[in-house]
């Protein structure tokens, strides 16, 4: 049975290791969203809770593109990260919060207002989440030919937020901004087109606290790419495109087929074996065992029948230069049972015989035993 179990998880091996060898848990493409709301950054200050809740609201009916910087998390407690909050904030120049950015700048807070705009810079991109257990790398990739030449200040920045986060006393943050991160690495001449592409490590993921797992549960979290600057001339910079998805999930991204054939032919593999030790078990323990041996008494031969299950004793056979002169009674045996009896023979060399049987729920064996020449213990 060990051997069977193994010859077994040789064969399964190589359908497991086709399995858990995919290098991609989800990818998702994105064609450009020529229109966005207005990009709308809250700095969290104390006593902003209504702000916040109308805020959301605003961002729910796609009025504004929210951006909730957590400052102050470490002091007030919670779990949350403030160290990009605490950046943004300084680049900002804000020395207290509450306080609003809006369309890339600061902004008074009685100036926020629903307002569609116009993506200048048109931006189609990918998402990837990678790794072999676990999701162990976001790779973001987009594209984009620039319709001017981009002035020397532009930026496009990535922000993933996580769109109902609740910290650890129980407290509702939406479009919470997990992670930030700016990029200028791309052409920004006239006409140029542009293939970006940003890639976050599973260590930087963790410490944001951007838990992706096997990307089940990828699309609480969102990816908003924000070009902010302006085209050589303009007497103003600006959000040019901004470009928002949720993460795609392992279920939403690969085909269906691609789901169910392996988790299909794991199953029945699964109870192919689950079978196959099932009646290898029942036959360890239905068999039944013959056992004998010579005994003093010249030509007799001492046997046992063992029993697992009930069995039914039929014809023996004596093998080549033998024969009985008798035989072993044809009787039905109960289950776990030793019958003990002995054989007359006559013959010469290597002795052996076979003993049908028909066993319960087993059906019909053929039972052997063989002994050396007795002979050659003279």
């Amino acid at each position: 049975m060990r051997l069977l179990l193994l010859v077994i998880t040789i064969l399964i091996l190589p359908v497991t290791s086709a399995i858990s060898d995919l290098s991609i848990y989800a990818e998702a493409k994105y064609e450009n969203r020529s229109e966005a709301p207005i990009l709308v950054e809250w700095f969290h200050g104390e006593g902003d809770e209504a702000q916040v809740e109308e805020l959301a609201r605003m961002d729910t009916n796609q009025d504004i593109t929210l951006l909730h910087w957590r400052t102050g998390a470490e002091e007030e407690g919670g779990g949350l990260p403030d160290d990009d909050a605490n950046a943004r904030m300084m680049y900002h120049n804000f020395a207290k919060t509450p306080r609003v950015a809006i369309d890339g700048f600061p902004d008074n807070i009685t100036n926020i207002s629903a307002e569609l705009r116009y993506n200048e810079v048109q931006i189609d991109w990918t998402i990837q989440l990678i790794g072999s257990s676990e999701v162990e790398l976001l790779n973001i990739t987009a594209s984009w030919k620039n319709p001017k030449a981009l002035n020397e200040v532009t930026q496009m920045h990535v922000f993933i937020i996580e769109t109902d986060a609740v910290d650890s006393k129980g407290r509702k943050v939406p479009n919470l901004v997990r992670d930030w991160a700016p990029s200028s690495s791309f052409n920004f001449s006239s006409n140029a087109t542009n293939y970006w592409n940003e890639t976050i490590d599973k260590k930087h993921l963790d410490g944001a606290g951007i838990d992706l797992g096997d990307a089940s549960f990828a699309d609480k979290y969102e990816v908003i790419l924000v070009l902010i600057g302006g085209f050589e001339g303009d007497e103003q910079n600006r959000v040019l495109s901004i470009q928002r998805e949720k993460m795609p999930t392992y279920w939403q991204s690969v085909d269906k087929g691609a789901i169910l054939t392996p988790a299909i032919l794991l199953v029945i593999l699964t109870a192919c074996i689950g079978f196959i030790v099932m009646a290898e078990r029942k036959r360890e323990i239905g068999l039944p065992r013959l056992e004998g041996s010579w005994s003093e008494e010249e030509n007799v031969v001492n046997y046992r029948i063992i029993t697992g299950f009930s069995l039914e004793v039929g014809d023996l056979k004596m093998g080549e230069g033998w024969r009985a002169n008798g035989r072993i009674k044809k009787q039905t045996i109960p289950k776990s049972t030793t019958v003990e009896g002995q054989l007359r023979v006559s013959g010469s060399g290597e002795f052996s015989l076979k003993l049908a049987v028909n066993v319960e729920e087993l059906g019909d064996w053929m039972l052997d035993l063989n002994l050396p020449d007795p002979r050659s213990n003279d």
